[in-house]
């Protein structure tokens, strides 16, 4: 099965927040805090072919945006992607002969590296766009969304200068949700015309049709195929953790309750073995039900056609009042005032 084919994952490259987590270290946030959010040492998220549940990556940023007081974190930590982030995907897009190559390679690779996203190109007569959206089982959420965003900017705009070509690729951005009120901000750090739709879901890269097959390198097949090689590699080796398949079951199955006994029978093993396997990797059953079900329920209750009845029901919580109550000691809040507050943002 190819990565194209293959079904949206519910895991994430974890070295891919390491730039991120330099930005928070170089604020002043302690390395144990980050540690203690992510349930591994620093030197364990460094280690190549690390993959972890999506709903850590939505941890990470709730505290990135907590102890930086920042709002634009995501904006500002993605400027450090491009230099401290390397790995064979990076590479392959540096040595690709022209961008329409290189945004190529990204779309098939990037969903093994960011599981909650999937990247599509584009190409409609003269009309050429790079196309972020949704595929996992939580949303990756804004700060993730824009961190990633800063980081293929880089990657695009590094490709044309280092080419010698100073134009910039990007002709527009079209973002989801409404113009937030710092919208200068965005402005000065994507460095593009910015459009919002609120009616739109996907993260859309407009790109110049002229510099998009124009050649930026001299071809070489020799180095294009061993780093293709890497990065296949890299796939056929990363293993898979119960920790993995206990985060793939809980997201299947969340709606009929995701219960633990039913993991185990799958898994043909003890429920005593199973959960000192998980324990041993930081995590118990029931806490990643519980991290599952947190962030899965602000991404329903974004959703205005569904009701509260109904977003119980896709959690599996057996009736509204223990929703409420599990909401309450997440949020200090209903899930109904909660829906409110956010719709009077909106």
């Amino acid at each position: 099965m190819s990565p194209a084919s293959a079904p949206p994952s519910n895991a994430f490259y974890a070295p891919t927040l390491l730039p991120a987590m330099e930005e928070l270290l170089a604020r002043g946030v302690a390395a144990t805090e980050l540690e203690a959010c992510m349930r591994r040492t620093l030197l364990e998220l460094r280690t190549p072919l690390v993959r972890v549940p999506l709903f850590l990556s939505r941890r990470f940023w709730d505290l990135a945006e907590h102890a930086s007081g920042d709002a634009a974190i995501g904006l500002l930590a993605g400027r450090r992607f491009v230099s401290t982030l390397t790995n064979g995907l990076t590479y392959l897009f540096d040595v690709a002969p022209t961008l329409e190559a290189a945004c190529t390679y990204f779309a098939r690779y990037f969903p093994y590296f960011n599981g909650s996203l999937h990247i599509e190109l584009r190409t409609e007569g003269d009309s050429v766009a790079l196309v972020l959206s949704e595929c996992g089982a939580l949303l990756s959420g804004r700060q993730s969304r824009e961190y990633t965003l800063v980081g293929i900017l880089s990657l695009l705009r590094r490709k044309l200068l280092a080419s010698g070509i100073a134009q910039d690729p990007l002709l527009g951005i079209q973002l989801p949700g409404h113009a937030p009120a710092n919208a200068e901000r965005y402005e000065q750090t994507l460095r593009a015309p910015l459009h919002w739709r609120s009616d739109a879901s996907e993260m859309v890269l407009q790109l110049q049709p002229a510099l998009f097959r124009h050649p930026l390198s001299p071809a070489n097949p020799e180095l294009e195929a061993t780093l293709v090689g890497i990065v296949e590699q890299a796939l056929g080796q990363t293993q898979r953790t119960l920790l993995d398949e206990a985060a793939d079951h809980i997201a299947a199955t969340l709606a009929e309750g995701a219960s633990f006994q039913s993991f185990c029978r799958t898994r043909h093993l003890t429920e005593r073995t199973a959960a000192r396997r998980l324990l041993s990797q930081g995590w118990r059953y029931s806490e990643l039900l519980d991290e599952q079900r947190r962030y899965r329920a602000l991404d329903l209750l974004d959703d205005a056609a569904l009701s509260l009845a109904q977003i119980t029901d896709l959690l599996g919580y057996g009736d509204l009042q223990s929703f409420s109550r599990a909401f309450g000691r997440w949020y200090d809040s209903s899930p109904g005032a909660w829906r409110e507050a956010r719709l009077r943002k909106g």
